[in-house]
């Protein structure tokens, strides 16, 4: 009798656990594909030079532009594109991946780094190449290709993201707080290069868009890379 009421308590928990488990397989699929979506739409209007850039240009008229606005806010924003400069990013997240996986003998971080700077590249390098749009200040941002998508934007999010996942499998207990500075840090250098006109609005929007996509795609689904982290501070 125990038995068999044992059997009916674990027979009946597993139907319970089926709509969360389908749930999460529906998100796993949908959120990406909501993100490309609309990072595409998003394209298309930029390319056709369609409703978003009436806002492009509002935004661009309610931000000073360097040199034109307070010392103060204008030297911070330089600061901080500087430090987001994307070789600079690139550099210093492969560099983490490599010494991590040195210091636990796994090749997992350097395998995570890798490829999402490997997709960040080859993603936003198109991008470029395919889509001619100089900047709002072009003479700011001259010999940095095309606008469409912002490079410091997708570098940020994608690179602030790989290391908060990083940190949240090395010190679990400061996930929230590791993810929280991420999204700090990749708004400062998006509202940096707004305030300074060196993107418009819709070249910073396509890259939060793109990055996210790319940073569910490595994380979540279907790649999954930060599931062989486990714990990278290798104690």
């Amino acid at each position: 009798m125990a038995t068999g009421t044992g059997t009916q308590r674990a027979g009946g928990a597993a139907p319970g656990l089926r709509p969360a488990s389908r749930t999460r397989r529906v998100l796993d699929v949908v959120v990406p594909a909501l993100l490309l979506t609309a990072f595409a739409l998003l394209t298309v209007e930029v390319v056709r030079d369609g409703a978003v850039v009436r806002l492009d240009d509002l935004v661009r008229d309610w931000t000073p532009g360097q040199g034109n606005g307070p010392m103060v806010p204008d030297l911070l924003g330089l600061v901080v594109v500087d430090i987001a400069t994307p070789p600079v990013c690139v550099a210093a997240v492969l560099l983490l991946g490599a010494v991590l996986s040195l210091r636990t003998g796994r090749w997992a971080p350097l395998v995570l780094t890798g490829a999402a700077i490997a997709l960040l590249t080859a993603t936003v390098l198109l991008g470029k190449e395919l889509i001619d749009r100089q900047a709002p200040d072009y003479v700011g941002v001259a010999g940095a290709g095309g606008a469409f998508p912002s490079g410091h934007t997708a570098t940020a999010i994608i690179c602030a993201g790989v290391v908060a996942e990083l940190v949240s499998h090395a010190r679990p207990a400061r996930r929230r707080l590791a993810w929280l500075l991420a999204a700090g840090w990749t708004l400062l250098v998006a509202v940096a290069l707004l305030w300074l006109h060196f993107h418009w609005l819709s070249d910073v929007l396509g890259s939060l868009l793109l990055g996210s996509a790319l940073l569910w795609l490595l994380l979540r689904w279907p790649l999954r890379l930060g599931d062989g982290l486990q714990r990278v501070s290798g104690r």
